[in-house]
């Protein structure tokens, strides 16, 4: 058995980056960059107006209330060159081009017009005013985004805007999901006595599909031997990780762990001193890595998001693997027995920790409305209400 930090640190040394793969940028969202993109143009690539207003020569305004003629008007698309002459102000608007000779824009607010003339009410005017120059916000062949960046919907917009059509990220991995145990009834099925609806399953692919990782392949094992043997190696064959929940803990019916070594995987460690979710399982060959994670769904949920999500995270080239870790004040006493740290479902907000009700690894209800992890070690048994605890944000 091993603890927490230690299976944390054996699957974190245990999982390889993965290959990389060419994305179109507006699809590349989640993903990691594989390269540096140098920016292939200056942004912006003319010099643009911030304001909606009037183009002027800052030097013109001598004092409040001077006067401008109104030369012409420029708006957002213009593709001819203007020039603006001493004496004169051109009506612009937010993103046009600034004419040439053109050193500010004023803002309409700060003017007025009469008669074709433009009156200025803002004195001093700085150079340079409310325009946006070329390369401002990158020049071109300069590092507009470096490698190892996770991209966002931010990061798509700022390369769509330069230009760049596609990007090598590092691809995300392909995961294959068993499903074990003959209690298990799908959703469809009419309820019988010993039966219960099997749930797990959309549960991981639901989590998965916040990672951005929306293809899982999902196969059902009978509890014996042969079947669980041929399920594991068939998706073994396929995926980078296997994911298989239930039949992983020593009873007469749990096969996982004896499949596992029937397919020549390498058990890395099993069980982690921890509640719940004790009797995980973490092993490998030279092309995929297995989580057996426990059959009780609160256990399930709360390996996964602790140990699977991290592995996930490092295969996809991310530099962060673990959730979100705080501290916070808990807002009850809480205490425990025993030689395992435990992890609460809690809900957190700006200023607290509250551990829910319905702890047990078969309570599925308080994950419904968790957002937290509150992990307490061994060391920790004893909480009182104001006492600093670890919190681990859950991904929304």
């Amino acid at each position: 058995m091993v603890t927490v930090n230690e299976a944390k640190e054996k699957i974190i040394a245990n999982t390889p980056l993965l290959p990389t793969e060419k994305r179109n940028t507006e699809a590349s969202a989640g993903y990691v960059l594989a390269e540096d993109i140098l920016s292939p143009m200056p942004l912006p690539s003319f010099r643009q107006s911030s304001m909606d207003g009037y183009a002027i020569i800052h030097s013109d305004v001598t004092g409040k209330g001077i006067s401008l003629k109104i030369a012409d008007e420029a708006k957002a698309g213009l593709t001819t060159v203007q020039t603006l002459t001493a004496g004169t102000a051109i009506r612009i608007f937010t993103g046009a081009p600034v004419p040439e000779g053109a050193t500010a824009v004023i803002m309409q607010e700060n003017t007025v017009v009469e008669n074709g003339q433009v009156v200025i009410n803002e004195y001093p005017v700085a150079e340079g005013k409310n325009v946006r120059n070329i390369g401002q916000q990158v020049k071109k062949g300069a590092i507009a985004l470096a490698k190892d960046t996770f991209l966002t919907p931010g990061s798509v917009g700022f390369l769509l805007g330069m230009n760049v059509p596609e990007v090598e990220v590092y691809r995300k991995p392909r995961i294959g999901l068993l499903v074990t145990g003959d209690e298990l009834l799908k959703q469809d099925e009419p309820l019988s006595h010993g039966k219960i609806y099997e749930s797990n399953s959309a549960m991981l692919v639901s989590a998965l599909g916040q990672e951005g990782i929306l293809r899982v392949e999902v196969k059902y094992a009978k509890d014996d031997l042969e079947s669980t043997m041929a399920a594991l190696q068939d998706l073994a064959e396929k995926n980078d990780v296997v994911l298989a929940t239930g039949g992983v803990s020593v009873g007469d019916y749990d096969f996982v762990g004896k499949a596992l070594s029937g397919i020549q995987a390498e058990t890395v460690f099993y069980k982690v001193r921890q509640k719940p979710g004790k009797p995980l399982l973490f092993a490998k060959t030279s092309k995929t890595l297995f989580f057996a994670l426990p059959g009780n769904p609160a256990s399930s949920l709360v390996c996964y998001y602790e140990y699977v999500l991290p592995a996930i995270r490092k295969l996809s080239g991310r530099s962060e693997f673990f959730l979100r870790a705080l501290k916070m004040p808990v807002t009850v006493d809480y205490s425990f027995d025993g030689e395992r740290d435990e992890f609460l479902k809690a809900y957190a907000n700006q200023a607290s920790v509250t551990p829910l009700t319905g702890q047990e690894s078969f309570a599925l209800r308080s994950f419904a409305v968790a957002n937290a992890i509150i992990y307490l070690p061994v060391k920790q048994q004893n909480v009182r209400k104001g006492d600093l605890v670890e919190v681990h944000l859950l991904p929304f």
